[in-house]
């Protein structure tokens, strides 16, 4: 099996619709998807319904991230920033108008099981659903351990919006390089498990990217060969800012709505 590995879209459909077409390129059996569909961007329906069709047809696995939790209505936006809560309240109103929509955030876990040892979270795999940032080459120590007691053999998160990548072999984590193709072709370097190695993997961010402005990220895994390929997409950033005005300035504060626009 080979497939797009993905997070933090934060309904930027401009965005989405730019790594769903590279999914095609590439020739991806499947998706998977690590969280944070709605939350940040205008489009949250229109997100759904892209990725809505996959889920059904057994083509996408997925986790729900902490946006997608407070959407549903299980949790308060306790600890969000003040354009998270705002553009929440919003998303809220929307979605939960659509039952489809509705249903598609319940169907997602804090974690998930693919065929083959592959593990899916939002943002731990040990503390699932706490919030936790991993920020540094010894916390992933436990996110191993737990993938390792799971009989794991690669786990992928998002969250962080940093493509970012550990590796366990033998009792030693090692930071490996996470360098993106960016021009359109085959990543020449991918990341590649051996037989005895263990993976964690901060697969980046769609729509809200912190490395690359105006560029998607996305992982291919390689299940065959338990290869992994990084890679960005260009979106138009423009339409993606005007999109934001657009639906949010008519109803959040001016401040939020130039802070979410800076990010993109």
């Amino acid at each position: 099996m080979k497939y797009l590995v993905f997070g933090d879209v934060h309904a930027n459909l401009v965005a989405l619709d730019a790594v769903l077409a590279a999914g095609d390129r590439h020739r991806v059996d499947a998706y998977l998807f690590v969280g944070d569909l709605v939350g940040y961007g205008p489009e949250p329906l229109e997100c759904l319904e892209r990725l809505a069709p996959l889920y059904r047809d057994e083509r996408m696995a997925w986790v729900a991230g902490n946006h997608d939790v407070v959407a549903r209505g299980d949790c308060e936006p306790g600890g969000f920033g003040p354009e998270a809560v705002a553009t929440l309240e919003w998303t809220i109103e929307v979605v939960r108008g659509q039952q489809w929509a509705m249903t598609f955030l319940a169907s997602g876990h804090p974690v998930a099981k693919v065929d083959g040892g592959i593990w899916l979270t939002h943002d731990s795999l040990a503390a699932p659903g706490s919030g936790y940032y991993h920020r540094a080459t010894q916390n992933a120590s436990r996110e191993l351990a737990s993938l390792t007691a799971h009989g794991g053999r690669i786990a992928f998160y998002g969250h962080t919006h940093t493509m970012r990548g550990e590796v366990q072999a033998g009792g030693a984590v090692m930071l490996t390089p996470m360098t993106a193709c960016e021009h359109g072709g085959k990543d020449g370097d991918p990341l590649r498990l051996g037989p005895d190695e263990r993976a964690w993997l901060g697969t980046g961010s769609v729509g809200f990217p912190t490395k690359k402005k105006g560029a998607a990220e996305f992982l291919i895994l390689n299940h065959a060969d338990w290869t992994i390929e990084k890679y960005t997409v260009p979106f138009s950033r423009e339409d993606a800012k005007r999109r934001v005005r657009a639906v949010f300035g008519p109803v959040c504060e001016a401040g939020i709505v130039d802070k979410l626009v800076k990010w993109l």
